[in-house]
């Protein structure tokens, strides 16, 4: 997992919402405001949060017929995006 995360953080729109993530750790929010936050095309946004999402840095949840991410509460992932991140 961390060599695919470190892989994928060579993307600069993957490495901007991680970040997003990982500074705010409480947020939830959709593709709609994820896309808002780092200023980029929503198509591009949600692919980059599902990948997120496989690689088990962030969850999605669905309300309804909105999809919510956040980030994950898994304390081994957090300690990997830390090393990574700091």
């Amino acid at each position: 997992m961390k060599a695919k995360l470190k892989k994928k953080l060579n993307d600069d729109l993957v490495k901007d919402i991680l970040m997003f993530f990982y500074e705010h750790q409480a947020s939830i929010d959709t593709v709609g405001g994820v896309s808002t936050w780092v200023g980029s095309d929503r198509g591009k946004v949600e692919d980059a949060l599902d990948e997120l999402v496989r690689l088990g840095v962030l969850e999605k949840d669905s309300m309804g017929s909105t999809n919510g991410y956040c980030y994950t509460r898994d304390k081994k992932v957090m300690k990997i995006v830390r090393g990574l991140i700091e």
